[in-house]
């Protein structure tokens, strides 16, 4: 399951502008390979907690046609190789 990021900054600046898709115009979507998934006790089915994993593995990726600006050690990162390929109108 990919975790997806709209408008999310760290902890210092807020991350870089994600242009549009290339391809078709579409808004990219900052993602990662963590996850978030609630823990419930199956005895009660009670909710106890989350499990949170950060991802460590970043990319970027349109919604629509899911072209990809490749996998980057940092949000950061990402975001430059996507827009990289960015064509201005």
């Amino acid at each position: 399951m990919r975790d997806t990021y709209n408008d999310w900054n760290n902890d210092d600046h807020p991350l870089p502008e994600v242009k549009k898709c290339p391809f078709c115009g579409t808004q990219g979507i900052l993602c990662d390979n963590g996850y978030e998934e609630p823990e419930i006790d199956y005895n009660t089915g009670a909710y106890v907690g989350m499990d949170i994993s950060e991802g460590d593995v970043f990319w970027v990726e349109c919604d629509n046609c899911n072209a990809q600006g490749g996998y980057a050690e940092t949000p950061e990162k990402a975001i430059e190789n996507w827009n990289k390929r960015y064509k201005a109108e």
